[in-house]
């Protein structure tokens, strides 16, 4: 839930979530391919973001609120709110669609009083940025407007591929096992990038767990052994239902904080 302005851009504990993940000989489950993107409703993800590009650190943090109608959008979808802890930050609405086989992202998006609206110019679309069946060895494109359709607007064309790490995925809130890393090209072209006549070139590397979601983003420059210039981690997550995924001897529990060393 962040990418597209380096902002890669969900309260009570009912159960403790099975995370975790060991062992070299680890393979790919294809029974967990729908469990790497769940929206249960009052599940809440807390990230830390390091932004190299921006110099700053802060925290975000998404709660689902499960599926609506929204009727400034005319569709229904599950909706997420995301709160950052900074200047001019507070809180806005997300709206997760499915089509074709794909989740897309409708964000840029704000409340008035208890609904949901888009701006004058539109609204942030990011199509097709995930399978809602994740698994290795996909490959696909898509396009982001961060500005809507607006004219002079710069857009974003990327391409997809799809790996299983049999690694722990180690950040702040525990060992995270069988998870799934979508590598992204993406190339920032048109609107200010043309006018420069140099378009921007970034690879993310984006790290789902089963029966958690997003755990881990990188931003690297130019190339996958580029410089960094953003960290996205994931340092809580919390979940209103009992999970079905295994923990590993060595995760870290996520029971409020507890199983800390100290986003979606």
């Amino acid at each position: 839930m962040l990418r597209k302005t380096f902002a890669l851009l969900v309260c009570l504990t009912f159960s403790t979530p099975l995370l975790g993940c060991h062992g070299k000989s680890a393979q790919f489950d294809p029974a967990l391919a729908r469990d790497f993107f769940p929206l249960a409703r009052d599940s809440v993800w807390t990230y830390r973001v390091n932004s190299k590009s921006q110099r700053t650190t802060y925290v975000v943090t998404d709660k689902a609120m499960g599926e609506k109608y929204v009727p400034s959008l005319n569709i229904t979808g599950e909706v997420v709110e995301e709160y950052y802890n900074m200047d001019r930050g507070g809180t806005r609405p997300i709206v997760y669609i499915t089509k074709n086989g794909y989740w897309t992202r409708l964000s840029g998006l704000d409340y008035s009083k208890e609904d949901i609206e888009a701006p004058a110019w539109g609204r942030s679309e990011e199509g097709e940025f995930m399978p809602a069946i994740l698994m290795p060895g996909a490959n696909w494109k898509s396009q982001i407007f961060p500005f809507g359709h607006m004219p002079g607007s710069f857009d974003i064309r990327q391409l997809h591929r799809t790996f299983f790490e049999p690694a722990d995925i180690v950040v702040p809130a525990g060992h995270f096992m069988g998870c799934v890393r979508i590598e992204t090209e993406a190339l920032y072209e048109g609107g200010s990038y043309a006018k420069i006549g140099k378009p921007l070139r970034l690879i993310y590397e984006d790290y789902y767990a089963p029966h958690v979601g997003l755990v881990k983003t990188l931003a690297l420059e130019g190339t996958i052994h580029g410089h960094e210039v953003e960290r996205v981690e994931l340092i809580r997550f919390l979940t209103p239902r009992p999970s079905t995924a295994s923990t590993s001897p060595h995760s870290a529990a996520l029971d409020g904080g507890k199983g800390m060393g100290g986003r979606r």
